[in-house]
């Protein structure tokens, strides 16, 4: 579905078909330890695709997508009156900067959108074979990125937002560690209506399922967080209203990598 009826909150559905073109089959492959350009990688395609026909009807992609009044409050945002809080570099990058989340939204009159998307089945599908079984897996994980991708470009296209200053950071990806944010943007836009159930950790269920943000800024780009200290944990913590060591649980990937 294109939006035909566009505004600033919707919730609507793809079909395959419409994602085929935006799947990324290198970070398919990727899954799949094969090697892009090589008859093994053209045999798992082959494979994918035959699958994919076969469950056409029986895949549901589902997309959510709200923009909210968006205003910069240190290294949080304010959606509406919601306070979110992210991570900043404690390592400067190539530019010499320690970048935020925060950084990309512009002190007055801006605007940011929270986006999620998630596959499942329609029907029943079980398959005695394990290779299947786990092929119908990497590729719902992949159209749940196809359905965040393409949601980006209509947005940037509905917008009138310039495709080069846009990002997309999602939950648990290296620009947002704490898989916790999603709480947030259930409290938001309740992730529900498109069928995701959080975990007490804050994962998403059905597990082919991606969320984050939407976000345009002429300085906007992509980042990973990396190593933070102690020190900043206690700050994010605070701001999360999170003891420490309930904190920890959530960003300890990133947490573990600096001692």
């Amino acid at each position: 579905m294109v939006f035909e009826e566009w505004n600033s909150s919707m919730i609507s559905r793809y079909t395959v078909d419409q994602l085929l073109d935006t799947i990324s089959w290198e970070h398919f492959f990727y899954t799949w330890n094969v090697k892009s350009g090589t008859e093994e990688a053209d045999r798992l395609k082959c494979e994918a695709l035959q699958l994919l026909d076969a469950l056409h009807d029986r895949l549901l992609v589902q997309y959510l997508y709200q923009l909210f009044d968006a205003q910069p409050m240190g290294d949080d945002i304010m959606l509406h009156d919601c306070r979110i809080p992210f991570l900043r570099q404690q390592i400067p990058n190539s530019q010499g900067y320690c970048l935020c989340i925060s950084d990309f939204v512009r002190p007055q009159h801006d605007c940011v959108g929270i986006f999620a998307t998630s596959v499942r089945q329609q029907s029943d599908f079980s398959s005695d074979d394990p290779y299947t079984s786990l092929l119908l897996q990497t590729l719902s994980d992949r159209l749940a990125e196809a359905a965040a991708e393409r949601l980006q470009e209509q947005v940037a296209a509905t917008e009138g937002w310039d495709t080069r200053h846009i990002i997309r950071p999602a939950v648990g990806y290296p620009m947002i560690p704490d898989m916790s944010i999603n709480f947030l943007l259930n409290d938001l836009c309740d992730l529900s209506r498109i069928g995701i159930q959080l975990t007490e950790n804050g994962m998403m269920c059905p597990h082919a399922s991606v969320s984050g943000f939407i976000m345009t800024h002429p300085q906007a780009q992509y980042f990973a967080v990396g190593p933070i200290s102690e020190e900043q944990l206690a700050d994010y913590a605070s701001r999360r209203g999170f003891s420490i060591d309930r904190m920890k649980k959530y960003v300890e990937a990133v947490v573990s990598s600096s001692n």
